[in-house]
């Protein structure tokens, strides 16, 4: 366990593998799992709500469940860990018995068409995914998990990430509790005016 909050549930879980950190964070968002789907999924959107992310795109989609896209991340732990860019290369799916679990899984990739600035340090992931589970007898609640292997590169000491990976997993599982409360009012006004 390398953080918990006990008031709303999340969690932040650190395994090392082949000496790097790979971090998973958990936690309970209140809103029905197709509308969360549709949020982490409209890439070109994600940084309106997303406030770890200055800019998102799509450079490229293979078909309807891959793509290639590119994001620059926020400026982290208070300004000490600088923005990364990086390209990733992504495949929607399901599983689970009944396909129940969606999961948005992928790596960093090279790619010819990908932005370069000598500005923002390349950041690579590893493997890694995002997933999004019913949870069951509440249809208006999701279960979020992100599994994230992520080299900063750079000039960083390892104790900096060690508290700005955490806090970026717990940040954007806030980011998604605040976008879901939005969706749901507008939900709500909207089924209000007919």
């Amino acid at each position: 366990m390398e953080k918990q909050d006990k008031e709303k549930g999340d969690t932040v879980e650190v395994k090392k593998n082949d000496g790097r950190k790979i971090y998973r964070g958990k936690g309970r968002i209140n809103i029905p799992k197709a509308l969360l789907i549709d949020a982490l999924t409209d890439t070109d959107k994600v940084k309106n709500w997303n406030q770890t992310l200055q800019e998102t795109k799509v450079l490229k989609k293979l078909n309807d469940t891959y793509a290639i896209t590119y994001q620059i991340t926020a400026e982290a732990a208070g300004g000490m860990v600088s923005s990364r860019d990086f390209v990733y290369g992504s495949k929607i799916g399901s599983t689970g018995p009944n396909d129940e679990v969606f999961v948005m899984g992928g790596r960093s990739v090279d790619f010819p068409g990908a932005p370069k600035t000598s500005k923002i340090v390349r950041a690579i992931n590893g493997p890694g995914c995002q997933m999004v589970s019913p949870v069951e007898g509440e249809a208006d609640m999701s279960d979020f998990t992100w599994l994230m292997d992520c080299d900063y590169k750079g000039w960083m000491p390892g104790s900096i990430l060690d508290v700005a990976l955490p806090i970026a997993q717990t940040t954007f599982i806030d980011c998604i509790r605040k976008h879901a409360a939005k969706l749901k009012a507008k939900i709500g006004r909207a089924s209000c005016r007919e």
